[in-house]
């Protein structure tokens, strides 16, 4: 018992270290992405912070499993750089004995995190996305670059070509006026500014040399086409505040587990639908081509019986008919196993986001299975031991999540062996130098782990240089 509580608090330190470590580059690099639109819309402090801290959730979900391989590997690390490895086996207890209590603590980390991206994750996902979407809408202008579609504006889409840096002055505006219905009423002009009235709620450009064009949402054949010289196009509901919304949709990362399930049998209830629709229509046509074809004698009733032609004419109309009512069918028929693909995408795409929240979660299991032998043979200790040998596994890890994801999404290969094949993989590895360092048959100084210190310096360099 006492081994166990020194092994455990062993990995503490290492842990806190790591899982502090690997969250602040997922931090750096957050910031860096939003820090430019963030400082320009003014937000008050508090609300910054709620960004990072609902961020924070997706970034602890993916750094706990790395903390654990770094944890592992500088904990066994040090204890076999100092001999404590080599005095437990003197001791006659097998180096398993203290991997064991590791690995239980494993499980019940994996359990809550499990229950972390189940619960908490889309829920912080969920309301992350709410929040910047109030916030692409406090001070819409700052997302006008040259360019780009702007969508932010309520109904109405913006195409800006240049943009003065000096005055704020747009040239080559278009546009987009989203009508309830009909087409879109378009203007085009040459330059326009901007402004904000009614005390920020309204913004307003002021177009100059340009058209407008609309089409009459009753009678299309109606085209109007207005040229002005300056005109005022106010936006709405552009509130300089910051005005949060309820949002009813939530993506697939934005679901629990329960919620996807509902998708997915939605998904398969359709598709199973579309599938015996498509069936009905394809036999029923082909009984009714049959049908046909025996009445008009183009195929004889009796099939060894010899043929004779009938009336040119009454043949060229029924394959007339014939050939329009197979088209007619096979439009349908298309667009049915359209309808088919779509729902089985979709139902793929929420089973990866079932499946990895479970993956990624087992892990840890893995990873210990990676760290606590290689850690122990390896025979050394610190951070810089822990990164080089971690290096290689979170790529190779991440590297399989992503392109098995990319793979299930496409309807390649199914969303369990996508999401479960980086644990099958290193899990496979990970028993192989278990079994390896219960047998003593590699130590530091082997050419097996020369290879891995390589290949481990080989990551750093790419990473440093093109990361």
């Amino acid at each position: 018992m006492i081994l166990v509580r020194y092994v455990l608090k062993e990995l503490i330190a290492p842990f806190l270290a790591s899982l502090f470590g690997i969250t602040f580059l997922f931090v750096v690099d957050f910031l860096v992405k939003i820090l430019d639109n963030v400082l320009s819309k003014g937000l008050p402090a508090s609300t910054v912070l709620e960004i990072f801290v609902l961020n924070l959730a997706w970034m602890l979900s993916l750094s706990i499993p790395m903390a654990v391989l770094v944890s592992c590997l500088m904990a066994f690390g040090r204890m076999s750089g100092d001999q404590e490895i080599t005095a437990v086996k003197a001791a006659g207890v097998s180096p398993l004995s203290l991997i064991r209590p590791v690995f239980v603590v494993g499980m019940l980390l994996s359990v809550l995190l499990m229950l972390f991206n189940n619960w908490v994750l889309p829920e912080a996902n969920h309301r992350s996305v709410e929040l910047m979407n109030a916030v692409s809408r406090k001070k819409p202008h700052v997302f006008i670059d040259a360019g780009k579609l702007i969508t932010q504006f309520p109904d109405v889409q913006l195409w800006v070509s240049r943009i003065d840096p000096s005055s704020g002055t747009l040239y080559g505006i278009q546009v987009f006026e989203l009508e309830h219905k009909g087409p879109p009423r378009i203007v085009y002009a040459d330059s326009a500014s901007m402004e904000y009235v009614d005390n920020g709620a309204t913004l307003m450009f002021k177009l100059r040399s340009g058209e407008t064009h609309v089409v009459d949402a009753d009678d299309p054949s109606n085209y109007f086409r207005i040229r002005f010289f300056a005109q005022d196009l106010a936006l709405k509901n552009v509130d300089d505040r910051l005005e949060r919304r309820s949002r009813s949709y939530r993506s697939d990362r934005e679901m629990p587990v329960e919620m996807m399930l509902d998708v997915v049998h939605d998904a398969e209830a359709r598709y199973d639908t579309a599938l015996m629709e498509a069936k009905e229509r394809r036999l029923s046509s082909l009984y009714e081509l049959r049908a046909r074809l025996e009445l008009d004698t183009i195929v004889p009733s009796d099939a060894k019986s010899t043929y004779e032609a009938g009336d040119s004419n009454k043949v060229i109309r029924s394959l007339t008919k014939i050939r329009m009512n197979e088209m007619s069918v096979l439009r349908t028929t298309e667009r049915l196993y359209g309808r088919m693909e779509t729902e089985k995408k979709r139902s793929a795409q929420y089973l990866v986001e079932i499946h990895k929240k479970f993956s990624t979660s087992a892990a840890c299991l893995v990873f210990i299975l990676i760290g606590a032998p290689l850690g122990i043979m390896a025979r050394k200790g610190g951070i810089g031991t822990g990164i080089i040998y971690s290096l290689a596994f979170f790529v190779i890890f991440w590297v399989c999540l992503i392109g098995g994801e990319n793979l299930a999404d496409r309807l390649i290969i199914s969303p369990e062996l996508a999401m479960w094949a980086p644990n099958i993989i290193i899990g496979a590895f990970g028993i192989f130098i278990t079994i390896a360092m219960v047998r003593d048959r590699f130590s530091g100084d082997s050419k097996f782990f020369r290879a891995i210190h390589k290949v481990g310096y080989i990551f750093t360099f790419f990473t440093r240089r093109f990361g």
